[in-house]
């Protein structure tokens, strides 16, 4: 199983990229991870020209080869963060272009791909971007995984509830993706 994990915080070595390394012990040799930092890519703001509606993102940026990257994925995890009470300003862009433009005329790709979110911040907003999310997640039409508290791990990555929840979420989007794959894959339940 492929996991795309996409990362919004700015800084390279903050609360964020602790949790990233928390998904990657944690998923060890059950799936295999592609993480999208964000920071590293140039990601313009949509010039909300309407032409999406009928024709790819003429856009040119980085949102091309990283929308492919999470087509290519089984799964996709969401890892905004909290900043002023909202998720950062690059991460806003790209859920803006992904989520609106950029697969609208492409007949919404990501339909179906199992998704999760963890939210990383200091003290507040959490459930709202977590909220925002999840509304971007069913505009895409993907399946939302969840392990019935959110991943939000608030004032850093030695949140245990969070930790806990996250990796109870991990946990089941394998074991959804494989459920998913045997019932489209009848000979693999049998054996044969």
């Amino acid at each position: 199983m492929k996991f795309c994990i996409i990362v919004g915080s700015s800084r390279s070595e903050g609360q964020s990229e602790k949790v990233c390394r928390l998904i990657q012990t944690y998923l060890n040799e059950r799936a295999s991870c592609d993480f999208i930092y964000l920071r590293e890519y140039r990601i313009d703001f949509c010039d909300a020209d309407n032409a999406c509606d009928l024709q790819p993102c003429a856009v040119n940026d980085s949102v091309h080869g990283l929308t492919q990257r999470m087509l290519d994925a089984d799964a996709v995890i969401y890892v905004p963060v909290v900043h002023a009470y909202g998720t950062n300003s690059r991460f806003q862009a790209f859920l803006e272009r992904v989520g609106y433009g950029f697969l609208r005329p492409l007949g919404r790709p990501l339909r179906d791909k199992l998704a999760g979110i963890v939210v990383v911040g200091r003290r507040y907003a959490h459930t709202s971007i977590y909220s925002q999310i999840v509304l971007n997640i069913l505009l895409n039409k993907m399946i939302l995984v969840g392990a019935g508290f959110p991943a939000t791990f608030v004032g850093g990555a030695c949140d245990a509830e969070a930790t806990q929840a996250m990796c109870e979420m991990l946990d089941r989007m394998v074991e959804v993706g494989r459920r998913l794959w045997n019932s489209e894959n009848p000979s693999a339940q049998s054996g044969g």
